[in-house]
């Protein structure tokens, strides 16, 4: 599983990175450009979430199902406003308050995420976490460390008064 991310997230950097080449090599913007960094930005972002909540190669279904839908929510909010037409303006529509455009990525990439990523991590706490059986082989193994010898010498280190 973490081979398949570390995969993936190497995939969304080059999209970034294709993306800034195209714009900063070319004279005229690429209408793919701005696609391309929004899908990958967020593919960055889920990508290293997703290895961050990796425990023994493996992922809970809950949290796969949970990143996928927020990439593909945050994605696709970016890539609906950019496709969008702009037609902000005195008479645009507005969505609560805001330009349309505007609010689709405020309350999808903004607020969405602060809402279900902490509780899809809350949900999966008990089995994304060290049991007890695994808290005790910690503390076993700590404890044998601290029994062991030392096998090093201990530095000191030289103070100079002046």
């Amino acid at each position: 599983m973490k081979r398949r991310l570390i995969h993936l997230l190497v995939v969304c950097v080059l999209m970034v990175a294709s993306a800034y080449t195209s714009m900063l090599a070319s004279a005229t913007p690429t209408a793919w450009a701005p696609l391309l960094l929004a899908i990958g930005t967020n593919g960055i972002i889920m990508t290293l979430m997703a290895l961050g909540a990796t425990r023994g190669d493996t992922i809970p279904r809950s949290l796969v199902i949970t990143f996928v839908s927020v990439f593909v929510l945050c994605a696709g909010a970016f890539s609906a406003a950019l496709l969008m037409s702009p037609a902000e303006g005195a008479g645009g529509a507005l969505f609560f308050g805001l330009p349309l455009r505007t609010a689709i990525v405020v309350y999808t990439v903004g607020v969405m995420p602060i809402v279900v990523l902490p509780l899809a991590y809350a949900l999966t706490f008990d089995s994304s976490t060290l049991n007890d059986a695994h808290l005790a082989q910690v503390r076993a193994a700590f404890a044998s460390v601290q029994a062991a010898p030392s096998h090093h010498e201990p530095r000191h280190t030289e103070t100079r008064s002046s």
